[in-house]
């Protein structure tokens, strides 16, 4: 979703004075519910519409009140789902696949402006640009691909509060251990190993954030710093505290996941860890932002000095906090 911003960017830069209404699921609705270029978010919740058809209903009903335009972005899978949704709104423009990468979309007959969609020979085309394709027959692009999570006074007294203890250190530097899929998780003891150096090398406060998914990688972090560093453990809180909390940190290492694609919306420098993800597609694009992918696909082939000296270099030109 985050991916998808560029994309939001530029229609509101191209519509000017539209109204911009997003569908988005439960997850992804907490990640864009205050974004700048959108003025409305349908929560399209699949498992209360099962508990209750007539809230589907409702959200139907919604749906159906005179859109213009309606588009889908496609660059993983085709949704029949999202196809339908367009087809439901009952728009004048209906704009959404009619291929991805050679296989054909068989409810593409549900849109009057169909765009075929193929990267089999761009594969280091990244996820945001891919996601702006499905508009640029239209004369509609966007050279700004950055993505923003905003966040509020809430939040950063939140952070400021969290952090409280960082005033005592030189710097403050951020781990992300966990990740949804295993084959993304650089090894935890690799996470802890590395926030051993850099707390003695630079004075560090050491971050450990977290998610429902995270849990073991976390523990085991955890356990083989316990004692030997000062450092606090960020877990399940919401978007935009996240967000504030990561904004305030010198630097924030992180395995391929989503914490990744919210701290590349952030003005903190990043290390994206890699391993049998195309890197090119799915790192982060805002300033500052860096990456190591493993040559052999098996992130754990990272080795700890190699991000550690990325991490030296990326302090070093920081400076100490104030």
């Amino acid at each position: 979703m985050l991916c998808a911003v560029p994309l939001f960017r530029a229609l509101r830069q191209r519509f000017p004075s539209a109204k911009i209404t997003l569908i988005a699921s439960p997850v992804n609705y907490e990640v864009v519910k205050d974004n700048p270029f959108v003025d409305e978010i349908l929560n399209f919740d699949k498992v209360k519409f099962l508990k209750s058809p007539s809230n589907f209903f409702k959200f139907v009903r919604s749906v159906k009140v005179g859109f213009d335009i309606a588009i889908v972005p496609v660059t993983v899978s085709i949704s029949t789902t999202s196809n339908l949704l367009a087809y439901i709104s009952k728009a004048r423009i209906r704009i959404g696949p009619a291929s991805l990468n050679g296989k054909e979309n068989p409810t593409a007959f549900l849109f009057n402006y169909q765009v075929d969609l193929d990267w089999r020979d761009e594969e280091e085309k990244h996820q945001t640009k891919r996601n702006l394709d499905i508009v640029k027959p239209f004369g509609i692009d966007a050279e700004d691909l950055s993505y923003v999570i905003p966040y509020f006074d809430e939040d950063r007294e939140f952070a400021k509060n969290f952090l409280s203890k960082a005033k005592d250190f030189k710097f403050l530097i951020g781990y992300h251990p966990g990740a949804g899929k295993v084959k993304n998780r650089w090894d935890a003891g690799n996470f802890a190993e590395l926030a051993l150096k850099l707390a003695d090398e630079f004075n560090a406060l050491t971050l450990i954030t977290a998610g429902p998914m995270d849990d073991e990688p976390v523990e085991k972090m955890r356990k083989q710093i316990d004692g030997k560093i000062d450092y606090l453990i960020l877990k399940n809180e919401k978007i935009s505290r996240i967000v504030a909390v990561i904004d305030s940190v010198d630097l924030f290492i992180t395995n391929d996941t989503g914490i990744m694609h919210v701290a590349g919306a952030t003005k903190t420098p990043v290390i994206s860890l890699f391993g049998p993800t195309n890197t090119y597609q799915w790192s982060p694009l805002n300033e500052n932002k860096f990456f190591i992918w493993s040559k052999t696909g098996d992130i754990n082939d990272i080795k700890v000095d190699e991000v550690y000296k990325l991490a030296v270099e990326i302090l070093s030109r920081k400076g100490a906090r104030d």
